[in-house]
């Protein structure tokens, strides 16, 4: 059998060996006391779950290119679940994005430098994430009545691998590409986060929790896992 090719990185702070998975190839975090042999059996006993990773990467990775194909062919937007289409009007007085009648219309400044595309994508991100912004506020102050559990602050942020988190200081994050998801698995996040601040970890008593508040919970974490890479702009 072919030894696995791997990044090696090791730190005097680190306690543990952790590998990841990426597109670009699998990579060791390791602690500086671990032997190169036990790390390469490590790893070597990992073969099975870092190739299916691999592969469900490549998958979502055309997924992903799929999917903005389709939307550049056809000029639509995802949002909340709905692709909605989408128009873009350059040469206008002032840059705004509009979302009236079941379209979305993104105005691009005659004043803007940038390339039209260039320009409608940045302010289309900057629109979704104000939206994202409002909603996950209506969702928490909703879920936290439910759940009478109450976060310090809520704050919608970019991440390259999660959804949402929850800290120590009862600070709970979520993803901002999740507003184009549909509103059961933007819930399931929030219901998701908000019981971390009872169970800081994925226990029993965790997901009964969840479940309490999202019975069919895991069909929405399967959509996450499943969909999830189509929750993007092009």
């Amino acid at each position: 059998m072919l030894a696995l090719d791997y990044q090696l990185r090791r730190s005097k702070r680190r306690k543990t060996v952790e590998i990841q998975v990426r597109p670009e190839g699998v990579r060791v975090l390791a602690p500086e006391h671990i032997s190169q042999r036990w790390i390469d059996n490590f790893v070597a006993s990992r073969r099975i779950w870092i190739e299916t990773r691999h592969a469900e990467l490549q998958r979502q990775l055309k997924l992903i290119e799929a999917h903005q194909a389709d939307v550049r062919a056809a000029s639509t937007v995802l949002y909340r679940g709905t692709v909605y289409p989408l128009q873009v009007e350059p040469d206008a007085d002032q840059s705004k994005v509009c979302f009236s009648g079941g379209v979305v219309t993104v105005a691009v400044s005659r004043r803007v430098r940038k390339s039209t595309q260039e320009a409608c994508r940045q302010l289309l991100e900057a629109w979704l994430r104000q939206q994202a912004a409002g909603v996950f506020n209506e969702k928490v102050a909703e879920w936290s009545a439910c759940m009478a559990l109450f976060p310090a602050s809520i704050k919608v942020k970019s991440f390259r691998r999660k959804w949402g988190c929850c800290d120590s200081r009862a600070e709970v994050r979520f993803n901002w590409l999740l507003i184009m998801a549909p509103d059961e698995v933007i819930d399931y996040v929030v219901i998701h986060e908000l019981a971390h601040l009872k169970h800081m970890n994925h226990s029993a008593e965790f997901w009964s929790l969840v479940s309490r508040y999202c019975p069919d919970y895991k069909r929405w974490q399967n959509w996450l896992k499943q969909q999830g890479a189509m929750l993007t702009l092009p």
